[in-house]
């Protein structure tokens, strides 16, 4: 069940969580009754990658300064020919419109509070990557440094 691999750099385990699909960005605070809240489909994007994450790696809840990197794929429009899907996937052309990178960070970030880490705080070296790919899914890699 518990899904780490050893690095060549450190003696640290390195937890690979695999999401499929899409990574929705985070959503704007909503107010309401006296209240903050997120919006329904920030919490179900959240509850996503929740759920992916303890099938794969459990729940290890890890302590300390981490590095995390974000890698996402996205796969091209059907729409598009073959040439521009074919200039996507050898990386020609990138994927540069909504949502940004940051806030779909942020949406996988807090979706792992208390299950990768105790707290996003805790990240203090972050590698963002978003590219075409095959088909959409989203790979997050956690080490403690």
């Amino acid at each position: 069940m518990l899904s780490a691999m050893k690095s060549a750099a450190s003696d640290c385990p390195v937890y690979r969580i695999t999401i499929p699909g899409l990574l929705r960005a985070k959503g704007r605070p909503r107010f309401g009754n006296g209240r903050t809240f997120t919006d329904a489909k920030t919490v179900q994007a959240e509850k996503h990658i929740q759920r992916h994450a303890i099938e794969q790696i459990g729940k290890p809840c890890l302590t300390g300064p981490l590095q995390v990197s974000l890698t996402i794929r996205i796969a091209p429009p059907p729409s598009w020919s073959r040439k521009k899907t074919a200039d996507a996937l050898a990386g020609r052309i990138l994927p540069t419109s909504r949502p940004d990178i940051d806030n779909q960070m942020k949406t996988a970030a807090d979706a792992l509070n208390g299950i990768a880490w105790k707290d996003d705080a805790q990240i203090v070296d972050a590698a963002l990557s978003r590219r075409y790919g095959a088909e959409s899914l989203t790979v997050i890699e956690v080490r403690q440094i």
